[in-house]
């Protein structure tokens, strides 16, 4: 038996209660089985984190897919997790012991590690407790953090197998440095903001007292650590002075002139400054050119040594100091305002310095290659398909990656050192001693630092299956391991976004191929970016970044889940109306209405089904005689399902959510569930009355299956309602639709459709004219011979929906007197309007609304005429202007049809 439903939707109380039903009954839990397997890597996120809204769309991206495959009969397995965010996390509690006057150090490595676990243990599963939320489907007792055991052997014996081979080495580089962290910062933890500051051109005289080189630099601070200044081979002005040496301006130091064609001859004055150990490219010039690599700027971004009376200061500090010293002894030529990017620690919030020091590198180009390969030849595939070229650009100019951080917080670089120097990669000190040949007792000192955090989440295809490295022996986490990833490796599908497809999507294709010579999955979904409408990324310090939770709370989280992915094309921006003072999402209206709109055409059903009665075995004995709008929205139905699953199997999720919001809300809804009313008075008996209602019931079951995989809870709750399911039982594991193609009719649904714009012709020319809803006018239509049976037989539909007094349906009709008229699609409308419209009254009126139309819409042409407007105004304005043309103009023509109508 179903059970009443009520009046209105409740989310907050459906949420809560199906997902605890869900998670008791253990439809989302999975192992390896007869069926095929469906698996999903959840992409970690990071365990300082809160959720937000590329949270929301990505992880309900994932989840649509999760129970669709559910839904298929597969066995669905989605591997969620935590990542430790390395830098995140530490500077997370270093803040909080900040707050008792201590720091990392007062407190020492182990002490600070251990209040580091205690922070995770307290905060870090807040943002799955956000996710259960949203209604994600996920494995959580498969949920792996990336610093648990078994993914920590893994990370180790990773690193211990790359440097046996040697393909990781210890070398200088220039890297990304967070003087506040005093650590390495990988490419992902800096923010680049545009940031005006000045060009100096600085006086370099020649050594021989010949002449002056100018030399324009952002950075006169790191002139101590000059060691060339290079010209384009090909430039004419220099190479007379090829070879000769420059005074360092300040410094005093004498440095080469080189040619590189890294100089640019139409920037500044084509002379740049080589400075190897503060500037990536002038690094690369100092290996070409075999130069030596000084610094000046110590790991705390003050001056060192080198700078001698500017030594200890910051480097802003300095740089002041030194341009002013350069005034004093005419060394400056000239000083210019000039833009450009700087990066910034994501963390911390200071400029990051580019800094020469001893890291650890993979060397990547033997492993780039495969992962390339797999790409190229298809066994991967990327949506949007042009992410593949950047991909592909990326990995044929790939450059070595720095691994190691300067931290506490991570997984410790297993690599142990002897006191004559050597050093080798082991599982522990004894291991290592036999390694470098030394006896029990000898002395060895473990690496201090650890590794960047992207270490461990290249191996996220594996170790979310268990594995615990190459080196992983004969055991039953051994085979546990190798049957999960026989089975589910490779997975569907990663949802991720494209600004890591490098820092993650990349290595993770490298590791697996490298480790298990298996792609890690076969299909990669790259997200939109979320903005406002002002085209701004989501930001707290921007005031445009709402807390889901609460947007959530206001509307559902169905409803926010549909509207996010039917707001996302692929391969477009995300554009979100914010509310900035109320961090109120409006939009969020169109998933909430239409959550409302199901729900109210389920419980007008539900309704209408309890006022019949019959005799169970009377149903069987009436044959069910569909009528032509039963037939269309039965081919409505299945040409849905047809087009809805194309679409999740193509990845075109805004499609599927729109092809189900047309269907759902024009077809049935505003459509079937209109003509179920006619037809339900019409019919004679009870039993037809339940024949009708089980074709209806039919569609909508089908349809709430259909939906389910975007709107979870409120299909859960209306498939119980409406078909008394037992509470052990849940839509999420019944079976997709699936099309029967037989029952889609072309020229049915072709027919219906020009029936539906009539309709809404009528509708529109009501609305126009100013009818009241309840005034009933008649109404003739004009068809062609062949349509008349069929705009016959459906009169009562077309009466009911456009408010029709009396109907006439006829091929050849003349216009009736006092009526208008509109022709759409080949069918001509009259409504007749004499004694409710002074036509005469109606044309005045019409006439001074389009005159005052046209002097608005000229006022707006001249606005937008002007360059100067257009060119200097706020874009949003601009825009703003332009949408008034184009409302203006569309009523405008509408007003005139009125008019040639009247």
């Amino acid at each position: 038996m179903s059970s009443p439903l009520e009046k209105f939707y409740s989310s907050a109380a459906s949420e809560q209660h199906w997902y605890d039903v869900w998670q008791k009954t253990g439809i989302t839990t999975s192992s390896p089985s007869e069926r095929s397997p469906y698996s999903v890597l959840m992409p970690p996120p990071n365990v300082t984190g809160i959720l937000h809204f590329g949270h929301v769309l990505n992880h309900t991206l994932q989840d649509i897919y999760i129970r669709w495959a559910r839904l298929s009969g597969r066995e669905t397995c989605w591997f969620p997790g935590l990542d430790h965010a390395g830098i995140a996390t530490q500077t997370k509690v270093e803040q909080e012991i900040k707050k008792e006057g201590l720091s990392r150090h007062d407190l020492g490595r182990e002490q600070f590690v251990e209040r580091v676990w205690d922070w995770k243990g307290k905060y870090g599963d807040i943002i799955v407790g956000q996710l259960r939320s949203l209604g994600v489907s996920c494995d959580w007792d498969r949920t792996l953090f990336t610093m648990d055991e078994s993914a920590a052997e893994a990370v180790r014996d990773v690193f211990i197998a790359l440097f046996d081979e040697g393909l990781i080495y210890r070398g200088k580089r220039i890297i990304n440095w967070s003087p506040i962290a005093q650590s390495a910062l990988s490419d992902e933890e800096v923010n680049f903001k545009e940031v005006k500051e000045h060009l100096y051109t600085l006086r370099y005289h020649l050594e021989d007292g010949s002449g002056t080189l100018l030399v324009a630099t952002v950075r006169p601070e790191t002139i101590f650590a000059d060691v060339a200044v290079a010209v384009n081979p090909k430039d004419p002005r220099y190479t007379h002075l090829v070879g000769k040496n420059v005074i360092v301006p300040l410094f005093g130091a004498a440095i080469p002139i080189i040619t590189d064609d890294y100089a640019d001859p139409e920037f500044g004055t084509g002379c740049v400054k080589i400075t190897p150990a503060h500037d990536p490219n002038d690094f690369e010039i100092g290996l070409r050119h075999g130069l030596p690599m000084p610094a000046c700027i110590n790991a705390d971004a003050t001056l060192n040594d080198l700078a001698g009376a500017f030594s200890g200061l910051d480097r802003f500090v300095a740089r002041r100091k030194i341009v002013a010293a350069l005034e004093e002894q005419e060394l400056l030529e000239k000083k210019e305002d000039y833009v450009h990017n700087v990066g910034f620690s994501e963390r911390g919030g200071e400029a990051v310095e580019p800094y020469l020091s001893d890291q650890w590198f993979v060397r990547m180009s033997p492993l780039a290659k495969p992962a390339l390969d797999a790409v190229k030849d298809g066994r991967i595939k990327f949506y949007p398909e042009h992410w593949s070229r950047t991909y592909e650009h990326w990995m044929s100019n790939i450059r070595d990656w720095c691994i190691s951080r300067q931290l506490w917080w991570g997984h410790r670089i297993p690599v142990y050192y002897a006191a004559d120097g050597r050093n080798t990669a082991a599982k522990n000190i004894e291991e290592a001693r036999a390694k470098l040949g030394l006896d029990n007792g000898a002395v060895l000192t473990q690496d201090p630092d650890v590794l960047d955090t992207w270490f461990s989440s290249w191996l996220w295809p594996m170790t979310t299956m268990q594995w615990r490295g190459p080196a992983m022996h004969d055991s039953s986490d051994a085979s546990e391991s190798e049957q999960l990833m026989r089975y589910y490796l490779p997975t569907n599908v990663l949802v991720t976004g494209p600004d890591i497809i490098f820092f993650w999507v990349a290595r993770m294709i490298m590791a697996t191929l490298k480790f298990r010579g298996e792609i890690p999955f076969k299909t990669v979904y790259f997200t939109s970016i979320i903005r406002d409408v002002k085209g701004r990324k989501l930001s707290k310090s921007l005031g445009n970044s709402p807390d889901p939770l609460d947007v959530i709370a206001k509307y559902g989280a169905d409803a926010v889940r549909f509207t996010m992915i039917y707001l996302a094309p692929m391969g477009s921006d995300v554009r979100l109306d914010i509310d900035e003072k109320t961090q109120d999402i409006p939009s969020m209206e169109l998933g909430r209405n239409f959550a409302n709109k199901v729900w109210n055409a389920c419980r007008f059903l539900q309704m209408k089904q309890a006022e019949i009665t019959y005799a169970e075995d009377s149903l069987a004995a009436v044959a069910f005689e569909p009528s032509t709008a039963d037939r269309w929205i039965a081919s409505r139905y299945n040409t849905t399902v047809k087009l809805a699953s194309e679409a999740l199997h193509d990845y075109r999720i805004t499609e599927y959510s729109k092809i189900l919001y047309d269907f759902i809300w024009r077809d049935f809804c505003d459509w079937y569930v209109e003509i179920v009313k006619v037809q339900f008075t019409q019919s004679t008996s009870d039993a037809q009355r339940s024949q009708l209602m089980k074709h209806a019931f039919d569609i909508i079951e089908g349809t709430l299956t259909l939906l389910h995989p975007v709107m979870p809870f409120l299909t859960e709750e209306l498939w119980h309602g409406l078909f008394g399911k037992g509470a052990d039982e849940s839509i999420s594991v019944t079976s997709a639709p699936v099309v029967d193609s037989a029952l889609i009719d072309v020229d049915v649904e072709s027919r219906f459709e020009i029936l539906q714009n009539v309709v809404e012709g009528i509708r529109r020319q009501r609305a126009e004219m100013g009818i009241p809803p309840g005034e009933r006018l008649d109404v003739h239509i004009n068809v062609s011979p062949e349509m008349v049976p069929f705009f016959t037989e459906q009169k009562p539909t077309i009466t009911s929906l456009g408010r029709c007094a009396e109907l006439v349906v006829a091929s050849g009709l003349d216009k009736p007197a006092g009526s208008v008229a509109d022709v759409i699609r080949g069918v001509e409308i009259f409504l007749v309007v004499a004694g409710k419209v002074d036509f005469n009254k109606e044309r005045a009126r019409l006439t001074k609304e389009v005159e005052r139309l046209r002097n608005a819409v000229a006022g707006v042409e001249k606005k937008l005429g002007n360059a100067s407007f257009v060119n200097n105004a706020n874009p949003e304005v601009v825009e703003a202007e332009r949408q008034k043309q184009r409302d203006w103009t569309d009523t405008i023509t509408k007003i005139e049809r009125n008019l040639t109508s009247l």
